[in-house]
């Protein structure tokens, strides 16, 4: 098939209404983390299993995907094509929102006009929209692209339903595990504005809790606050620096992003303190490291106890522009888009470090929208339909 044939084949077969029709429908099921202290959900929390197994699932079924594979804890996977070729592309999108919290009627799944929002075209709104499930509707459009058409893909294209919402790795680490053969290239499905995300910088969390004793408000003298201790260990997090900066992803920083107190007590000083500190990494830092670093900026905060602990990470993800999957995803985007797509790298962290680190380069790509971090959510047709036209260039021509 010439880039021509595909690029014809791409445009003229692409169910746009099942696309707007499917992403509409994913957009009322509710796969939101919810609101507390706790900001990770479990890939096999109940309401991700009915997302998966009870929506998703049947909807593959529907669409003559038979092949499926299924990894512990409610992870799935789509395998289409006979492998002949060597050839083997992972594209990963995932369930959680993590975002867009506090968005009104967040599962209207409804179809309207953005203008308010800052984009005058249709959209689909729904909490999570951006985040997952824009980019799991594309796919479903994709594969019924595939389908329609009878389209044989001579080497392996694995899509997966990935369910991580811990902040870490270990979904896609199942998940590559299971795969044989192995892809050479991944395409993370992120709301990037349809530019390549080549990287970003990695994260750990970590985990300080501080115990002081307990005393009414009226008489602090006879407790020891772990607010006052929690204050100084904040303080002393500030003195630290690091000389060296990763040319394109940016520093490290070490930021507490979340603290609890026990107990909570009318009129009551707490004895203990719960602190989660945001440890931004770059290409060659170490979790356990950082966590040593943490421990000994806080140091003796005596007559207080503290316990530093490692929590969940992400690693740095980081792939050359001149991957060869690179350039033919740039080839791709190209090809529906008018113009190359722009490259960036990401201040955040994503699990594209996961296959990263396993040997597969994998990028970031999709279609974005929605007030970040905590308003409306919602992405726009024209978006949505460059994804999944870009993402099906790409996968016949990689994978015919």
């Amino acid at each position: 098939m010439t880039a021509h044939d595909t690029r014809e084949t791409v445009a003229g077969g692409l169910d746009r209404v099942y696309l707007v029709e499917t992403l509409s429908r994913l957009a009322r099921v509710p796969t939101d983390v919810p609101l507390g202290f706790d900001t990770l959900i479990e890939p096999d929390d109940p309401k991700l299993v009915h997302y998966v197994q009870e929506v998703v699932r049947p909807e593959l079924t529907r669409l003559g995907c038979y092949d499926l594979l299924d990894v512990p804890r409610n992870n799935l996977v789509v395998q289409l094509g006979s492998g002949a070729s060597g050839r083997g592309l992972l594209v990963q999108s995932y369930t959680p929102a993590q975002h867009h919290n506090l968005m009104e009627d967040p599962y209207s799944g409804k179809v309207a006009n953005a203008r308010a929002h800052g984009r005058d075209e249709p959209a689909v709104f729904g909490r999570g929209v951006s985040q997952a499930k824009a980019h799991q509707a594309v796919m479903l459009a994709v594969l019924k692209l595939i389908r329609d058409h009878d389209i044989a893909l001579r080497g392996t294209l694995y899509w997966t339903v990935n369910n991580e919402g811990r902040s870490s790795h270990a979904c896609s680490t199942a998940i590559v595990a299971a795969l044989d053969p192995k892809p050479g290239f991944g395409i993370v499905q992120h709301g990037t504005g349809l530019a390549i995300s080549l990287g970003n910088r990695g994260r750990v969390d970590v985990l300080v809790h501080i115990e002081g004793s307990v005393s009414h408000s009226s008489r602090p003298d006879e407790g020891l606050s772990a607010i006052d201790g929690a204050h100084q260990v904040v303080e002393r997090l500030k003195s630290l620096a690091w000389p060296d900066r990763h040319p394109l992803l940016g520093g490290r920083h070490a930021i507490p992003y979340k603290i609890r107190y026990a107990p909570e007590a009318p009129h009551t000083l707490p004895s203990d303190a719960f602190i989660t500190v945001d440890r931004r990494m770059i290409p060659g830092d170490d979790p356990t490291a950082a966590t040593e670093e943490i421990r000994a900026a806080i140091g003796d905060l005596s007559p207080y106890r503290v316990t530093v602990s490692e929590g969940v990470h992400m690693l740095p993800a980081l792939v050359a522009p001149d991957d060869p999957g690179v350039r033919a995803l740039q080839t791709a985007h190209a090809a529906h888009a008018g113009t190359p797509p722009e490259t960036r790298y990401g201040q955040g962290t994503f699990d594209a470090g996961g296959p990263c680190a396993l040997g597969i380069p994998t990028v970031m790509y999709g279609a974005s929208g929605g007030v970040w971090p905590t308003g409306v959510d919602f992405v726009t047709l024209s978006d949505i339909e460059t994804e999944a036209r870009v993402l099906a260039h790409l996968i016949l021509t990689e994978l015919t």
